[in-house]
């Protein structure tokens, strides 16, 4: 399973947090996948520190690899290749990670009437130490997701920026599942939305969102469910 800015949709799009612009989403590949029932797949955790294979975005951040968030303690899944990720001019890390209720996995499921979900323990790392380390509960679907108000006006404060990105806050942001590119295999895109923690150094409370697009090696006959975006399908005409 990969998401890649060469393959036929892209990458994606990381809307927000806040009033920061849409941002590329960086590319990313799923490796080692297994099947423990036909309507679940799950990516088993892995990590061997410093040795190859190493991930993607600890190449492109210019440190040497460790397998460890910068500050040095959590670890990552490797099985989860994910590139570096650009934002507000900042290059930050982005992984899935051990220690929460999926213990480092990645778990999807396939549910009736042509719907996937995917969850995991996911962390954004700013490069600055315990602080800058983002930890987020990711819970995509191919269904639809609604971008949420800040945190803040959730709690009836003042100061909150309810938007993500070019996404107002209460907006749809739909996913799609099928076979988009015609070659037999499964392809589409999994969608998520959630708030920046109020702990957080970075945009605290401000609501996010993603699109990622998405192929596989996954035969695939059924019909599909939901349709082509137009800037996804401008970009293949």
């Amino acid at each position: 399973m990969y998401s890649r800015h060469d393959s036929y949709m892209g990458a994606g799009t990381f809307y927000g947090p806040g009033r920061i612009e849409d941002t590329v989403l960086f590319d990313a590949q799923i490796r080692n996948i297994a099947f423990p029932s036909a309507h679940t797949f799950v990516t088993p955790f892995f990590n061997n520190g410093a040795a190859e294979p190493n991930l993607c975005g600890q190449i492109e951040i210019g440190k040497p690899p460790t397998g460890l968030l910068s500050y040095g303690k959590t670890r990552l899944n490797e099985n989860v290749d994910a590139c570096a990720f650009k934002i507000n001019n900042m290059k930050i890390l982005a992984g899935v990670i051990e220690g929460g209720h999926h213990q480092g996995q990645q778990i999807a499921v396939a549910l009736e009437g042509g719907m996937m979900l995917m969850t995991m323990d996911f962390a954004l790392d700013l490069g600055v130490g315990e602080a800058g380390i983002l930890k987020l509960h990711f819970y995509g679907t191919t269904g639809e997701v609604v971008i949420p108000d800040s945190l803040q006006t959730q709690m009836k404060l003042p100061g909150g920026v309810d938007q993500a990105g070019s996404l107002k806050s209460g907006v749809k942001l739909r996913g799609r599942l099928g076979d988009y590119n015609h070659d037999g295999m499964l392809d589409g895109a999994i969608v998520v939305a959630g708030n920046i923690p109020l702990n957080s150094i970075f945009m605290p409370g401000a609501p996010y969102a993603l699109i990622r697009y998405f192929d596989t090696d996954v035969p695939y006959a059924g019909s599909i469910i939901g349709r082509l975006p137009a800037s996804a399908r401008k970009r293949r005409e």
